[in-house]
């Protein structure tokens, strides 16, 4: 039975005209943590309501009921939070279907283990399928460029081999000339190693010399304030002398 004001579904175990057992379901947002995730939002599907009458409890209508439930939601006990669950109700988990572990949370829902287990396993078998896809999807570069050459296997790799051998000789060749320059160089002592040095030590030397002219010249500005100095000094004193001569001459008995 489909409620027309919310989501929600109502079972009914009916017994000659008479309604033994009720168990309501419906989706709902939550917030849940777990031992090792911080809190989270989930939406899973909710227990609202479980409830068989006294006369006729364990007799299997609470089973049955609860089996016709997850038959027609194609789902697991483990997949489904349940709103405050009863003793009777963790007692009924426990003994057929092996549901004991969770966390408690502050909303009074319980969620199983389970839940969060099954939740991860989806994401690391789709992360699996990801990486083999990539694996073994491209094709190599090689068999594309002999498709569309139109040449067979062995032709493809006997002409490969022949022009991988060629750019071999071409780049040693290139490489001994290059190497019997330089050596020709080295031996002779061209100008281009000449003009290189005689620039190195005039560099060296400009260099020396402006470092020379800047300590002199600090040197001398040095001096010049190091002399005003002192004649600031020789007059203060002068001052000091003069203050001491009159406040003597002010102390002198008449």
């Amino acid at each position: 039975m489909h409620l027309r004001t919310s989501d929600c579904r109502v079972y009914l175990y009916v017994e000659r005209h008479a309604a033994l057992g009720l168990l309501k379901v419906g989706p709902k947002r939550l917030f849940v943590a777990n031992e090792d995730s911080p809190l989270i939002e989930i939406n899973p599907l909710c227990v609202l309501d479980f409830y068989v009458h006294e006369s006729r409890q364990r007799c299997g209508i609470g089973l049955a009921l609860f089996e016709g439930m997850l038959s027609r939601e194609e789902v697991q006990p483990s997949s489904i939070a349940y709103d405050r669950p009863s003793p009777k109700l963790l007692s009924f988990l426990r003994k057929h279907y092996g549901l004991h572990e969770y966390t408690p949370q502050a909303n009074n829902f319980v969620v199983f283990s389970e839940y969060f287990s099954e939740a991860r396993q989806p994401a690391e078998n789709s992360s699996r399928k990801t990486r083999s896809i990539d694996a073994f999807s491209t094709p190599p570069r090689t068999r594309g460029l002999i498709a569309s050459s139109g040449l067979s296997t062995d032709t493809a790799t006997d002409v490969g081999l022949k022009s991988a051998a060629t750019e071999d000789e071409s780049a040693c060749s290139s490489q001994n000339e290059n190497s019997g320059e330089l050596n020709q160089q080295r031996v002779e002592g061209g100008p281009s190693t000449k003009t290189n040095r005689s620039h190195t030590v005039t560099t060296t030397t400009g260099a020396r010399s402006s470092v020379d002219a800047s300590l002199a010249r600090f040197e001398r500005q040095h001096q010049r304030e190091m002399m005003l100095l002192q004649k600031s000094l020789s007059e203060s004193q002068k001052k000091l002398d003069s203050l001491h001569v009159s406040s003597y001459a002010l102390r002198r008995p008449f």
